[in-house]
């Protein structure tokens, strides 16, 4: 698929900053969230270098800054580029053992709140019918909630963050939450593409044929979202390590599926 590095960026580096908020609100409840910061910066590195691929010749990504004020893109690689130096930064001080690496993570989590709204943007002021709506927020909103929610409980499975008993219970709402707002939108989102179809003879119709084609494989994608769910919410509320990791795993698989569709109807 050649759309596979931009899938790789989208996700982990939504998921790292899903990562980053959490930690920035457990830094002063928890002991050492290094681990945490230290994940997240991994996976932002890693999704940043799939974005480079994507380019072609990595150093293309120095072009995309000359339009700030105009070109979401830019204000996208501002951005990201801001979130993945805080964090760094805020990393870098833990490990020494210096001052004010907590006090950086929230700052890191609003770069990456704002790098995530300018990727929506990016895909929503694009000409593909199937990118143009609000739902295209609902997912990469959804994919930092549910992706940084997973890995923030499985870290809690592990014995991190023992202080804070109900972190799992907490994960769960976010995740339902994530889960529910995306399946109240979907409705939504299909009514205003097929009135649009309808609308504009001149519209591109390739997404819409694609979706079709692709109608069975976003339905399994939904039901193993919801699946997932509930197993994850079974193991975060009754605190069953087996049920936990299933549903985290079935919640990433849905991830990976949704994420698919979304670049093959474009």
């Amino acid at each position: 698929m050649h759309e596979l590095p931009l899938l790789l960026f989208t996700l982990l580096l939504q998921g790292s900053v899903g990562v980053t908020l959490w930690l920035a609100l457990l830094r002063s409840r928890a002991g050492s969230v290094l681990p945490g910061v230290v994940l997240a910066f991994v996976m932002a590195c890693i999704g940043l270098l799939a974005s480079m691929l994507h380019m072609g010749y990595p150093l293309n990504a120095l072009n995309a800054l000359r339009h700030v004020a105009s070109s979401w893109l830019s204000r996208e690689v501002v951005f990201a580029s801001l979130y993945l130096a805080v964090l760094g930064l805020s990393g870098l001080l833990m490990i020494v053992r210096k001052p004010g690496g907590n006090l950086l993570l929230p700052l890191a989590a609003l770069f990456g709140v704002i790098d995530v709204y300018c990727m929506g943007q990016i895909y929503m002021h694009t000409s593909v019918i199937t990118w143009q709506h609000v739902n295209t927020l609902f997912l990469f909103y959804g994919t930092a909630g549910i992706v940084g929610s997973v890995l923030i409980a499985l870290m809690a499975l592990k014995g991190r963050w023992t202080c804070l008993p109900a972190l799992a219970k907490y994960a769960v709402v976010v995740v339902a939450i994530m889960v529910l707002a995306r399946l109240l939108v979907q409705p939504l989102w299909f009514d205003a593409i097929m009135n649009a179809s309808q609308q504009i003879v001149t519209l591109p119709h390739a997404p819409l044929v694609r979706l079709q084609q692709l109608h069975d494989v976003y339905i399994a994608a939904w039901v193993v979202s919801v699946v997932g769910l509930f197993c994850f919410a079974v193991g975060g509320l009754r605190k069953a390590k087996g049920a936990l990791i299933l549903g985290s795993l079935l919640l990433v698989i849905a991830e990976l599926i949704l994420r698919f569709v979304f670049f093959s109807i474009g």
